[in-house]
């Protein structure tokens, strides 16, 4: 079976910021994109510049640092957004249209008006850009007779890319297989790129879903962070094309640093149980547990934390530690515990 290797989008600067009580600086934003350069993304979505001044001077310096990825910015299919958006140096546009009933009529719009504005927009935007996305807002809800009409006048116009968003998380993995895998069979030779989100937990889970139905390209951001209840989570992709796909184009031990960074700035802690950065993840305390990996560290583990730039396997004492744990730990300063690190001791009364 082919491994899947997909083009990467980090949109944390963009989709990941609109978490509220999110904002970085632009000195923040630079430090965020070279660690995406040094990890190896290969597309940076770096704001939407109809914000203002402060997010167009981010656009337009992340745009021209030399950096190895393409960087994108973000825009309504609006004829100034675009133009605005041409100035700031960005190799890449993404450009979003709804296409659920219930979004055109929030909007007060009709399928007419959609159409029409993509064909105009696509139009400027091509004469602007070398590469442009046209976004299929809310793909996820719209009745498959439209969104399938809106992708061949997107393509006939001449999009590089489609970007279908599950906008409000609705999909489970399942679905989202089929769903692309169904995009895929009718547009095989246009790219086409998932954008998740995570309302009800699935978004990297339905992000996989969607690279073994054929999707080209997907979007993430750092932690997952994003909209209500956020994105894909980038480090479990990276980690898991890494690990499971052999995706070795990924500086990967960069992850924990850059995610433990992202999480700083946004006041928002890793939880102790998130996967590969959240300080379980390589923590045991199970006597059956611990007796396993001081003998075969994959007996229990199979990911090597190192790989993402984790501290080491780590042992705790408590409730559910066994013999073998208390034996290691009075025993640490042997060779072999430079391989196996613990953590103070805890116990619970005296």
């Amino acid at each position: 079976m082919k491994k899947l290797n997909p083009y990467i989008i980090d949109t944390t600067l963009r989709d990941g910021e609109q978490t509220p009580g999110v904002a970085f600086s632009i000195d923040e934003k630079m430090k965020i994109a070279a660690m995406l350069d040094e990890l190896g993304i290969d597309e940076v979505e770096a704001g939407t510049p109809v914000i203002g001044e402060e997010e167009q001077e981010a656009i337009s310096t992340i745009a021209q640092a030399g950096f190895c990825f393409k960087t994108s910015s973000w825009c309504r299919a609006k004829t100034e957004d675009i133009v605005q958006a041409a100035r700031l140096g960005a190799q890449c546009i993404n450009i979003s249209l709804p296409v659920s009933s219930i979004q055109m009529e929030t909007l007060g719009k009709d399928r007419r008006w959609v159409m029409g504005q993509l064909k105009e927009t696509l139009a400027l935007a091509k004469g602007l850009f070398p590469h442009v996305t046209m976004g299929a807002q809310d793909a996820s809800r719209a009745e498959p007779e439209f969104l399938q009409h809106y992708i061949w006048n997107a393509i006939d116009a001449g999009a590089d890319r489609i970007r279908i968003a599950d906008t409000v998380g609705i999909l489970d993995p399942i679905e989202t297989f089929e769903f692309i895998s169904g995009l895929k069979k009718l547009f095989s030779f246009q790219p086409i790129e998932f954008h998740g989100h995570n309302d009800y937990g699935m978004a990297t889970a339905n992000a996989v879903a969607a690279m073994k139905a054929g999707a080209d390209c997907i979007s993430a951001t750092v932690n997952g962070l994003g909209e209500r209840a956020g994105n894909s989570a980038l480090e479990e992709l990276i980690a898991y094309l890494y690990s499971k796909q052999g995706a070795d184009r990924f500086c990967t031990k960069i992850l924990n640093q850059l995610c433990r960074y992202v999480a700083a700035l946004s006041d928002s802690a890793i939880p102790k149980q998130k996967a590969i950065t959240g300080g379980n993840a390589f923590r045991h305390e199970s006597g059956i547990h611990t007796s396993a990996i001081l003998r075969n560290v994959k007996s229990y583990q199979v990911i090597n934390p190192a790989d993402f730039g984790v501290e080491g396997t780590r042992i705790a004492l408590g409730k559910h530690s066994g013999k073998a744990s208390f034996e290691a730990f009075s025993q640490r300063n042997i060779e072999r515990w430079n391989e196996i690190q613990l953590t103070e001791p805890f116990f619970s009364g005296e």
